[in-house]
C-alpha cells in the first residue's frame, strides 16, 4: 500500500438506522487506520480499479478489499467500523455505471472476505500470509525492471539517458513505484546521448602535448600502460569523480613526487601534474573527456566506414573487434565508452549495428589487452590475473580497474600502498635502513591518498615497519659511534667485525665522514693484513726479542688474536722481592713488577693455616697493576701468608709467596679524662684480644714521685685511682702476643700524657643580698676557672641553718656536673664573683632558698658553701625625708642621681617603711641582709606615677663597680627627748655562713608618725670599715637603741658613703606592684652574619608573653648605650601580642666599628610589662 493511502486526520462517524437505533459508531483512518470519512475516490484508486483490471475477482487478499493496512495492528472495532464503512460504499456503487458489476460481485461475496477479518485469530493468519505475498509480488515486479535495466547495460555499456523516461514508464506499469525504480537507476552508469555532444573538446594540440606527457612517462615507468593510458589513469580516479576526489588525488600525486630525487621522471610528474591543475581543477574536466572520445572516435571511424561500405552494416564480429581494438589501444575508456563511440559513428552513417550477443571485457593488468568476462580468470597473453579483491568491500573485481565497481575506491592507490609497503620490507631485508625510511614516507603518502580502502592491516604494517625503521636506523648510528670507538682504542679486530655489520645490516648508511660501511671494511681489512705481517715476523724473532716485538704489535693492535696467541706461548716471568708487612690493622704486601714486557697485572690470593690442622683456607683477594695491595680483612692473630701472580692476557706466571706474618690489630685513640675516682683510660681495640697491657710512668719533671706501674686488663678502658695532685703520668697501653716463630711480641700500641690537677678551691664566701628587687649573689672570684651556683627551696621539714646540700653532699665534694639535675635550678656561672638571680619569687612568704656555689674544673665540680636566704618582703610604702645628695663622684655616674652612693652597691640602707599598704613607687636601690626590706630612692622625691600603672624592669645587668670614696663624718648627735615610740628596725647584716639561723621577723607594728624637722643641719654617716660577721645578733624591733656597725665592704669594692639621717621628703603616690613572675621576660642574642661586603648584624630576640615595641640602638665605640637618647635608633621590633621569637637584621656595610649596641622597650602606660635580660657588655659590642 503507498504511502498517499496512509490518513492523518481522525473523525467519529455515527450511523444511524431506522427505528431511532444508532449504528455503528467508530472511527477509522483514511488509509485502513481509524478515520471519520471514507474517502471514496481513493477507495476506487486503489481497490475497484486494480480488482477491475483482474479477471476473474480475486478475494484472497481481504485487507486489501477492507482497504486495511496489514502491517499495522488493528482492535475488533476498528475492524468493525471500517468493515461497515466499506459494505456501505459497495451499496452505493452498486448504482455506477463503470463499477456497479465489480460492486455487486463484492457484496455478494462478502462472506469470503469479511469473515477472516472479523474473527482474531484468522485475521491474524490471514495477515502474516498478505504481508508474504505482498513481499513475494514486490520482489517479482522489481526483477522485472532489473530485467530491463541489465538489456541495455549489456547493449550499450550502461543506461542511455534518453532512454531513462521510458524505463520509468515500464516500472509504473509493473507496479513498482517511483522511489523503488530511483534507487535502482542510482546503481546504473547513465550514458549521455552522443557523449560529449554537449561540450566543447580540447584543441587537439593540447591533447596531443597531454598524450606525448603519459607516453614519455609510460617508458620511463617500464611500459605501465595502466598507469599513464589518460590523466584520470594518472591520478588513479573515474572520469566521473568530483572536484574534491581530483584535488585529494592532485595533492597526493604531488606529495609523493616531491620526495623523489631530481631526475627525469619527476620533472615529466610535475608537468603532468601542471596539465591536471590547469585542465581537471581549474577547468571542467568533462572537456578533456571530451577529447579522449574525439581521440577513440577519429582512430576507429575509418575501420566503421569501411564496414559499412563493404558489409552494408557493422556486424557483430566487427562491433566485437572495434570494441577490442579501441580497449587494447590504451586510450584511458572503458568497455562502455567505447562502446557509445562505435555505435554514435555507425549512428552517423546511418548504418544498422549487430551487437550479438552481450559480452563484457576485462583488461589484463600486465600487457594491457582485453579479455571477455565470465572466462579465464588469467590472461592468455602474459598469464597475469585479471581480477583481485577490493581491500575496502572484499568484493571481485578487475586488477586493471581504476577504481572498485561496487565500492568506487581507488584500486590504484591501493596498490600503490601496498607496493610501498613491500618496498620498505625489502629495503630493511635488504640492509638499507636510509632507503626503508624514504620508502616509509611514501607509504605513509599512498596510505593518505587511499583513505579507507587500503585497509586496517596495510595501516598497521605500516606503524610496525615504522618502528623497525627507526630501531635500524638508531642500530646503525650506534653501530657507528662502536666502530669509532674501537679504533680509537686500536682494536682492529672488532672494528672489522663491526664494520661487516654496517655493511649487512647498514649498507646505505655514511659514517661521520661520508664514506660507506664497504668503503671503511676495505680499508679496515687492508691495516689487518698489516698487522698480520708484523706478527708472522716477530715469529721469527730469537726468544728474548720475540716478546718486545708482540708487545709493539699489541700496542697497535690490542685485540689482534694472532699476536695475542704468539704472545701466550711464551713464558711470564713472576715478580720478585714480595713482602708482607702488617700495619695499622692490615697486613700491606709490596713486590718488584714482573721483567716481561707489555701490560702485567698481578693476582694476589690469601692463604690462611688453621692451626692444629692441615686445612688451609685460600681466598683470592683481586688483580691489581701496582706493586702494592693492603689486605684489610686479614683474621687477626693469625699466621697468614699470600701468593702472588704475574698475570698478562691468558698468561700466568708461577705463584710466590711471602713469608708468614701474624695481622695484628692493635689498640687506637687512647684517651685519658679525670674521674673523682682518678684517671680513667679509654682506646678503641682494633680487633678481639684478651688482655691489653697498660704501663704507666711518672713524668720527671713533676714534684710527685712514683713507681713505674704495670697493669693488664680486658675491655676498653682502665681506672687508675693511684694518682697525686700536680703530678704528669705518661701511660702506654699495647697488646701482648705470640709471634709467628713462638717467640712473645707487642704491638706498637698507643700513648698518652695526663696532668693531674690541683682540685679547685670551694667558694666558701658566698653572700647574698637585694638589688633592684632581685637576689643578688656575691663571691671572692677564684683565679681561674667559673663557678656555677646552685638553688633549691628549703623544704619545710629541713632544720634551720646554712648547713650542708644533702643533694649535693658536703663541703669541698667533687662531683661530676651531669649530676647536677633538678630539683636544683641554675641561676647562672660567672667568671666575676656576682650573679643576680632573676628567677627567684618576689613574694614574701615563700620560704626559704639554699645557694650553693659550684667551682668548675672541666667536667667536674667542687662543690662550696652553701647559704640560706629568706626573700624579702615587699616595702609597703614609703614616707618622706630631708633630700640629700651624694658625692662627687658617684653624682657624676650614669643613673646615681640623687642617690646615696651608686645603685644597687653594698651599704645601702633602708628608710622607715609603713607596712600598712603593698604598693611601692618604683624600683630603686637594693639592700642586703635576710629579711631585709627594698629601700625606696633617697635623695628627693619619688617620680609620680598614674594609678595603675605597672613599672616595667628594664635592666638585669650586672652593675657597674662603683668609684665613690668613704667620706667621713661627725658623731651622730642624740635626738630630743620625746615620748616613747616605736622605732625602726636597724639594718641586717649582709647573709653570711653562720653557725645559727637568724631571728624572726618581728611583727608588724603601727608606723611611727614623721620626725620633726632637724635642729642642725644634716650630716653625712661614716662608711662601715669592714664586713665581717656580727657579733652580735641584731636588736629586737621597736629598741631604741643605737644601729649595730655596718658590715664591712665586699672584697674589691671600696667603701661607699651612707646617707646622714634627717626628715624624708614627702611620700610619692603609690602604685600595686606587679608580679615579678607574671612578667614578660624577653632575652635576645648578638651576632654578626654573611661573609665579606654582605656582613649584616642580627640579634635573635625570644619573648615569653606580650611584647611591647623593641628599638635597637647603636652608639660609636665599645660601651653599648643605656638609653634610646644616648645613640641611633638602627632598627624596631612592633609589639607583639603574644610570646614568640624574631630575627633583626642591620647590613653593616660601610659601617665604622666599633659599635655598642643594645635591645631597649618602649614603655607606654597601656603596654605590657615587660623584662629584659641584657647579655654581658662585651657581647654588645660589633668589631
Amino acid at each position: 500500500m503507498s504511502a498517499d493511502q496512509v490518513g492523518v486526520r481522525t473523525l467519529v462517524l455515527e450511523r444511524r438506522v431506522p427505528g431511532g437505533r444508532s449504528g455503528v459508531r467508530a472511527a477509522a483512518s483514511e488509509g485502513g487506520a481509524v478515520s471519520a470519512a471514507f474517502d471514496g475516490s481513493g477507495y476506487r484508486r486503489r481497490v475497484l480499479a486494480p480488482l477491475r483490471a483482474r479477471t476473474p475477482v480475486d478475494t484472497t487478499d481481504a485487507f486489501w478489499i477492507a482497504d486495511l493496512d496489514p502491517r499495522e495492528e488493528h482492535t475488533d472495532s476498528e475492524v468493525a467500523a471500517q468493515l461497515a464503512r466499506v459494505m456501505a460504499f459497495l451499496q452505493r456503487e452498486r448504482n455506477s455505471a463503470k463499477y456497479a458489476a465489480l460492486a455487486t460481485e463484492l457484496v455478494r461475496r462478502r462472506a469470503e472476505w469479511e469473515a477472516p477479518l472479523l474473527d482474531g485469530d484468522l485475521r491474524a493468519r490471514l495477515r502474516h500470509q498478505v504481508l508474504e505475498a505482498r513481499r513475494s509480488g514486490d520482489a517479482e515486479r522489481l526483477a522485472k525492471v532489473d530485467g530491463y535495466l541489465v538489456t541495455l547495460r549489456d547493449r550499450f555499456g550502461g543506461i542511455p539517458a534518453s532512454r531513462v523516461d521510458g524505463l520509468r514508464r515500464l516500472a509504473a506499469a509493473a507496479g513498482v513505484p517511483g522511489p523503488a525504480f530511483d534507487a535502482r537507476l542510482a546503481r546504473e552508469t547513465i550514458l549521455p546521448d552522443g557523449e560529449g555532444a554537449g561540450v566543447r573538446a580540447l584543441a587537439p594540440e593540447v591533447r596531443n602535448q597531454i598524450r606525448q606527457r603519459l607516453a614519455d612517462l609510460r617508458v620511463l615507468r617500464g611500459g605501465d600502460q595502466l598507469g599513464t593510458a589518460s590523466l584520470w589513469d594518472f591520478l588513479g580516479v573515474e572520469p566521473d569523480a568530483g572536484p574534491e576526489r581530483i584535488r585529494a588525488a592532485w595533492e597526493a600525486v604531488a606529495a609523493g613526487n616531491a620526495r623523489r630525487p631530481h631526475d627525469r621522471e619527476k620533472t615529466l610528474t610535475a608537468d603532468l601534474l601542471a596539465l591536471v591543475r590547469s585542465r581537471l581543477i581549474e577547468s571542467d574536466p568533462a572537456a578533456y573527456t571530451a577529447g579522449l572520445l574525439a581521440d577513440v572516435a577519429d582512430e576507429l571511424r575509418p575501420t566503421v566506414e569501411e564496414h559499412v561500405v563493404l558489409d552494408g552494416e557493422l556486424t557483430a564480429v566487427a562491433y566485437e573487434g572495434l570494441v577490442r581494438a579501441a580497449l587494447a589501444a590504451g586510450g584511458g575508456l572503458g568497455a562502455e565508452r567505447v562502446k557509445s563511440v562505435i555505435l554514435g559513428i555507425a549512428r552517423d552513417l546511418g548504418a544498422p549495428v549487430s551487437t550479438g550477443g552481450p559480452v563484457d571485457y576485462v583488461l589484463c593488468p600486465g600487457c594491457g589487452r582485453p579479455e571477455p568476462v565470465g572466462g579465464s580468470l588469467t590472461c592468455r597473453y602474459c598469464d597475469a590475473k585479471l581480477y583481485t579483491s577490493c581491500p575496502a568491500c572484499a568484493a571481485l573485481t578487475e586488477a586493471a580497474a581504476v577504481t572498485c565497481r561496487r565500492c568506487r575506491h581507488s584500486l590504484r592507490e591501493v596498490r600503490a600502498a601496498g607496493d610501498a609497503l613491500t618496498a620498505v620490507r625489502q629495503a630493511l631485508e635488504g640492509g638499507r635502513p636510509r632507503e626503508a625510511r624514504d620508502g616509509l614516507a611514501r607509504l605513509r603518502a599512498a596510505l593518505a591518498a587511499a583513505g579507507p580502502a587500503a585497509g586496517n592491516g596495510v595501516a598497521g604494517a605500516a606503524d610496525e615497519l615504522e618502528s623497525l625503521v627507526r630501531a635500524a636506523l638508531g642500530a646503525a648510528e650506534a653501530g657507528w659511534r662502536a666502530l669509532a670507538e674501537e679504533r680509537a682504542t686500536l682494536r682492529p679486530d672488532a672494528a672489522v667485525e663491526r664494520a661487516r655489520w654496517l655493511v649487512a645490516r647498514a649498507a646505505d648508511m655514511p659514517g661521520p665522514d661520508g664514506r660507506t660501511p664497504a668503503e671503511v671494511l676495505g680499508e679496515l681489512t687492508a691495516e689487518q693484513a698489516v698487522i698480520r705481517r708484523r706478527v708472522e715476523a716477530a715469529r721469527g724473532l730469537p726468544p728474548d726479542q720475540r716478546e718486545a716485538a708482540l708487545v709493539a704489535v699489541l700496542a697497535t693492535a690490542a685485540d689482534s688474536r694472532e699476536a695475542l696467541a704468539a704472545l701466550a706461548a711464551l713464558p711470564l716471568e713472576p715478580p720478585t722481592d714480595v713482602t708482607a708487612v702488617p700495619v695499622d690493622g692490615a697486613v700491606v704486601l709490596r713486590w718488584r713488577p714482573s721483567p716481561s714486557a707489555g701490560p702485567v697485572s698481578y693476582k694476589v690470593e690469601r692463604i690462611v693455616v688453621e692451626a692444629g690442622s692441615r686445612r688451609v683456607d685460600r681466598q683470592p683477594l683481586g688483580t691489581t697493576s701496582s706493586t702494592e695491595l693492603s689486605d684489610a680483612g686479614a683474621p687477626a692473630w693469625e699466621a697468614v701468608r699470600h701468593e702472588v701472580t704475574a698475570v698478562s692476557g691468558e698468561r700466568r706466571s708461577r705463584p710466590v709467596s711471602t713469608a708468614p706474618v701474624i695481622a695484628v690489630r692493635d689498640l687506637t685513640d687512647l684517651r685519658a679524662e679525670a674521674t673523682p675516682a682518678g684517671v680513667r683510660l679509654t682506646w678503641r681495640p682494633g680487633g678481639p684480644s684478651d688482655t691489653v697491657t697498660i704501663e704507666r710512668t711518672v713524668d720527671p719533671g713533676s714534684t710527685a714521685a712514683a713507681p713505674a706501674r704495670r697493669a693488664r686488663v680486658t675491655g676498653a678502658s682502665f681506672l687508675d685511682p693511684d694518682v697525686l695532685p700536680g703530678a704528669g703520668y705518661h701511660y702506654r697501653a699495647f697488646v701482648e702476643y705470640v709471634d709467628v716463630d713462638g717467640s712473645p711480641a707487642r704491638t706498637a700500641g698507643a700513648q698518652t700524657t695526663f696532668g693531674v690537677v690541683a682540685r679547685p678551691r670551694p667558694v666558701t664566701d658566698l653572700m647574698i643580698g637585694t638589688e633592684d628587687d632581685q637576689v643578688s649573689l656575691r663571691w671572692t672570684a677564684p683565679a681561674t676557672g667559673e663557678v656555677r651556683v646552685y638553688t633549691v627551696p628549703v623544704p619545710t621539714t629541713a632544720a634551720a641553718g646554712s648547713g650542708p646540700l644533702a643533694l649535693l653532699g658536703p663541703e669541698g665534694t667533687q662531683l661530676p656536673l651531669t649530676e647536677l639535675v633538678p630539683p636544683l635550678r641554675l641561676v647562672g656561672a660567672s667568671r666575676n664573683g656576682h650573679l643576680r638571680d632573676a628567677a627567684a619569687p618576689p613574694d614574701a612568704g615563700t620560704g626559704e632558698l639554699i645557694y650553693v656555689p659550684v667551682t668548675v674544673s672541666g667536667d667536674l665540680g667542687v662543690v662550696g658553701r652553701s647559704v640560706r636566704h629568706r626573700v624579702a618582703a615587699a616595702v609597703p610604702a614609703f614616707s618622706a625625708g630631708p633630700a640629700f645628695s651624694a658625692g662627687p663622684a658617684a653624682a657624676g655616674l650614669p643613673g646615681s642621681a640623687g642617690i646615696p652612693g651608686v645603685p644597687g652597691h653594698f651599704g645601702a640602707t633602708s628608710a622607715p617603711a609603713t607596712p600598712s599598704s603593698t604598693s611601692f613607687a618604683a624600683p630603686v636601690s637594693a639592700g642586703y641582709g635576710p629579711g631585709q626590706d627594698v629601700l625606696p630612692q633617697l635623695g628627693g622625691p619619688l617620680p609620680a606615677l598614674s594609678p595603675g600603672t605597672q613599672p616595667v624592669v628594664i635592666d638585669v645587668m650586672p652593675p657597674p663597680a662603683p668609684a665613690v670614696a668613704a667620706v667621713p663624718a661627725a658623731a651622730a648627735s642624740t635626738a630630743p627627748a620625746s615620748p616613747p615610740r616605736t622605732q625602726p628596725p636597724a639594718p641586717a647584716p649582709i647573709s653570711r655562713p653562720q653557725a645559727s639561723p637568724p631571728p624572726p621577723p618581728p611583727p608588724p607594728q603601727t608606723p611611727p608618725p614623721p620626725p620633726p624637722p632637724p635642729q642642725t643641719p644634716p650630716q653625712t654617716l661614716a662608711a662601715p670599715q669592714t664586713l665581717a660577721a656580727p657579733q652580735a645578733p641584731a636588736p629586737p624591733y621597736g629598741s631604741a637603741q643605737a644601729p649595730a656597725p655596718a658590715p664591712p665592704p665586699a672584697p674589691g669594692h671600696p667603701p661607699v658613703a651612707a646617707p646622714a639621717p634627717g626628715p624624708l621628703p614627702p611620700p610619692s603616690p603609690s602604685v600595686s606592684a606587679p608580679d615579678l613572675t607574671d612578667l614578660t621576660s624577653v632575652s635576645y642574642s648578638v651576632a654578626k652574619a654573611g661573609w665579606r661586603r654582605r656582613r649584616v648584624l642580627r640579634v635573635q630576640v625570644r619573648s615569653t608573653g606580650p611584647t611591647p615595641r623593641l628599638v635597637l640602638v647603636a652608639r660609636p665605640g665599645e660601651e653599648p648605650p643605656g638609653a634610646p637618647a644616648e645613640g641611633q635608633v638602627l632598627a624596631d621590633l612592633e609589639a607583639g601580642p603574644s610570646s614568640g621569637s624574631w630575627t633583626m637584621e642591620v647590613t653593616l656595610e660601610g659601617a665604622q666599628l666599633p659599635w655598642g649596641v643594645r635591645l631597649l622597650p618602649v614603655v607606654t602606660p597601656e603596654g605590657p610589662a615587660v623584662w629584659v635580660d641584657h647579655p654581658e657588655d662585651a657581647q654588645l659590642v660589633i668589631r
